[in-house]
């Protein structure tokens, strides 16, 4: 008996030391570059998982977490993740010292049991404060169409702070559980507050919506036509009250709604009902062309007026008083439109090109490389010349050019065609030099010497491009020079043509004989480059060819 309870204790310290022996290999020979398995790093189960897997997955999971934030000044509370408050999550380090095991550890039998390394302190921060100051701008309440439905946009505070003040404020500590906020602090936000308060925006909402109703009767003649909520959402624009900056203007853009009148048909039955009334000529009872017939602003300011009211009301619809319905009258009908600008223009010479801005397929192509005399539309060029100068800091917008500054010159040169600004340009800096900077964007057909600048459709439409696409000139320089093409004066050619149907930002160019039309077109279509450039032609004649280039777009 004896004997035999001694052969069982031996075989259970047997046991026991081989478990002891198993366990110390399993300390011995586990990788560093793995956790042991139980193991926690600051709240996150890590147990078997390799230094590099919890770096990748803890970058994720913390730079998420959320930062609460209180200016100190004004108590507005901000959340944030972590990685919006400006804060650099890497656990590279921290990941790699918490898994490291030294030899020591390894022997002491079952060490890897405490081995967990939540909040040791001696390990490397993960969490520290980014570069640069982090800032929010302020955004008043407004109104927006979203899903068919007006929605509230509501207000928002702006804030800008640095990241280094956070982690300060917060007393350098970063919570080291993988619950709850990451960090909270107080201190200064530099909180910018709304002006119009989303209340307000609420309030308007409701009115619009109101107006709105079940959908809107439209009625012209003895017609009506009714548009729904989710037809009309779209056309609401919302703006900030110039007088009362606490306050929001409801308005309806007569862009989107002439869009939605074409889509819905009403241009058309509308159109119809005019031409039987003999208020517009017979051919706006055509789909291409159906919209002219209706005064889009009168008829938009009417739908505003109704909706501002909150009283579902019908809204007349009011026809356009056509004052140059010869532009409608013997417009060729007949074959390609090749053949009908062919009979258009007669025996006068003409030359076309046409590109689609946002694809830059080419729509349209008639001896769209002869060259001709440009007239003005070489400004075009001269802009492109100013704004690398401005561009790449020679000049600044204040910089003199012919008595003047360069900007007001830019201002003249595009609106009023104005001559003595782009001459003084060309005597200063050149002609070979503007010639080169030409070539140099892909226009390789234009040349510019004293008294003869020459130029092509199909280079003033690289030009047009370039601006459009931004790969020649920066925004900043665009959003200068597309307000003053769509403002300039000379407005008897595209932007007759298209009318009502597009937005036309051009130059144009006469001399003598020559009349040319460069022009970005954006419309319910696309936007494009059109260029026509003619001799022995008139404005009436390139009116009707843009009109009848829309058509077939």
């Amino acid at each position: 008996m004896l004997q035999s309870r001694t052969y069982t204790r031996r075989r259970i310290l047997v046991a026991v030391l081989g478990v002891v022996l198993l366990v110390e290999l399993f300390q011995l020979f586990w990788p560093s570059s793995r956790f042991y398995p139980l193991a926690t790093l600051d709240g996150y189960s890590v147990g078997g998982q390799s230094v590099k897997d919890v770096t990748e997955r803890l970058n994720a999971e913390v730079s998420a977490r959320n930062v609460a934030l209180t200016d100190q000044s004004t108590g507005s509370k901000i959340e944030l993740a972590a990685k919006d408050a400006g804060l650099t999550v890497d656990y590279a380090q921290r990941a790699g010292e918490a898994a490291r095991h030294s030899f020591i550890k390894r022997l002491i039998p079952f060490s890897w049991l405490f081995s967990h390394n939540t909040t040791a302190e001696g390990l490397p921060k993960a969490v520290t404060a980014g570069e640069g100051q982090i800032t929010s701008e302020v955004r008043n309440a407004g109104i927006e169409a979203k899903d068919g439905a007006l929605a509230t946009v509501e207000a928002r505070d702006g804030y800008t702070f640095n990241p280094g003040d956070v982690i300060s404020a917060a007393g350098g500590n970063v919570d080291e559980t993988a619950k709850g906020d990451l960090l909270a602090a107080t201190l200064n936000l530099n909180v910018v507050q709304p002006t119009v308060a989303t209340q307000t925006a609420d309030q308007l909402r409701t009115t619009l919506a109101a107006g709105l109703g079940n959908g809107v009767n439209f009625t012209y003649a003895d017609g009506t036509w009714t548009l729904s909520p989710a037809d009309l959402a779209g056309t609401i624009s919302v703006t900030q009250n110039e007088k009362d900056n606490t306050k929001l203007d409801a308005a309806v853009d007569q862009s989107k709604l002439n869009d939605v009148f074409k889509a819905k048909g009403v241009a058309l039955e509308v159109a119809r009902k005019a031409v039987a009334a003999k208020a517009v000529p017979e051919v706006f009872a055509t789909d291409a062309r159906a919209s002219r017939a209706v005064d889009m602003s009168k008829t938009a300011d009417a739908l505003a007026q109704m909706l501002n009211s909150g009283k579902n009301a019908p809204v007349e619809v009011t026809a356009r008083n056509i004052t140059n319905a010869a532009l409608y009258e013997n417009l060729p009908t007949e074959g390609t439109i090749e053949d009908k600008l062919k009979q258009l223009f007669g025996n006068a010479t003409y030359e076309v090109a046409v590109y689609d801005l946002k694809t830059g397929e080419s729509k349209l192509q008639i001896n769209a490389d002869g060259v001709l005399t440009s007239a003005s539309t070489y400004k075009l060029y001269i802009a492109y010349s100013m704004f690398q100068a401005v561009e790449s800091g020679k000049l600044t917008w204040n910089s003199p050019l012919n008595g003047t500054t360069l900007n007001t010159c830019l201002t003249r040169m595009i609106v009023n065609s104005d001559n003595a600004c782009p001459e003084a340009w060309l005597r200063a800096y050149g002609f070979n030099t503007v010639t080169q900077q030409a070539h140099s964007i892909g226009a390789n057909n234009t040349n510019f010497t004293p008294g003869n600048m020459r130029t092509t459709p199909n280079d003033l439409a690289t030009v047009l491009k370039g601006y459009y696409n931004n790969t020649i000139a920066t925004k900043a320089s665009t959003d200068k020079l597309f307000p003053l093409m769509q403002t300039q004066v000379y407005r008897e050619g595209i932007p007759t043509g298209i009318g009502s149907d597009g937005v036309v930002q051009d130059k144009v160019g006469f001399l003598n004989a020559l009349l040319h039309d460069a022009a970005i077109v954006r419309c319910d279509k696309g936007d494009y480059a059109m260029v026509i450039m003619t001799e022995h032609s008139s404005w009436s004649k390139i009116a009707q060819a843009s009109l009848l280039i829309y058509d077939e777009l």
